[in-house]
């Protein structure tokens, strides 16, 4: 009875394990390989490997009044940030050429980010922005410019890649020979 029970256990944890395709890089080699048409892109699931958080600061405006007699001149500013947490999915908005894609992880105008192995070694796709203060990168994003937070930079793209090997049998039974 103990050995049903812990081959049961066995088996549901072994088809568990191969049930869920693990995440890897996506990389320019992948893309190559495969040969992937910006359709085919577009049917792929993408996930953050690290997450993305940027910022945007507007300086509003300043007010003049008087109170008391005194000149009271008031001003400020609002920081915006938006973050997106690892491991959240997206989809290609767009492909811009062959080794750079547009993701986007929610509905709306020009709300994507750039992707693209072109400043990677290893071919992953990173985040793209322009070089900003601090060594910053500075992303479009929703038509506006934000600064990518520290460590947002690390974030690349993730998929999940099945290989299915098929092996078809024809398979013939001899009817036999008889006198």
């Amino acid at each position: 009875m103990n050995r049903i029970i812990l081959s049961s256990i066995t088996f549901a944890c072994l088809t568990l394990l191969f049930a869920c395709s693990p995440k890897v890089p996506f990389t320019q080699q992948i893309r190559e390989q495969y040969k992937l048409s910006p359709d085919e892109m577009r049917g792929i699931q993408f996930y953050l490997s690290d997450p993305v958080v940027l910022r945007r600061m507007e300086q509003s405006e300043r007010e003049k009044k008087t109170e008391e007699g005194k000149l009271v001149i008031e001003s400020g500013s609002s920081l915006d940030q938006l973050t997106f947490k690892a491991n959240t999915p997206g989809l290609v908005d767009g492909v811009v050429d062959a080794s750079t894609i547009k993701i986007s992880f929610e509905d709306g105008a020009e709300k994507y980010m750039v992707f693209g192995s072109a400043r990677s070694r290893n071919g992953y796709y990173g985040l793209q922005g322009l070089p900003a203060d601090n060594g910053r990168v500075k992303i479009n994003y929703a038509g506006q410019s934000w600064i990518a937070g520290r460590g947002s930079e690390q974030a690349i793209l993730l998929f999940k890649m099945k290989s299915v090997r098929k092996l078809r049998v024809n398979d013939n039974v001899a009817k036999g020979k008889k006198l």
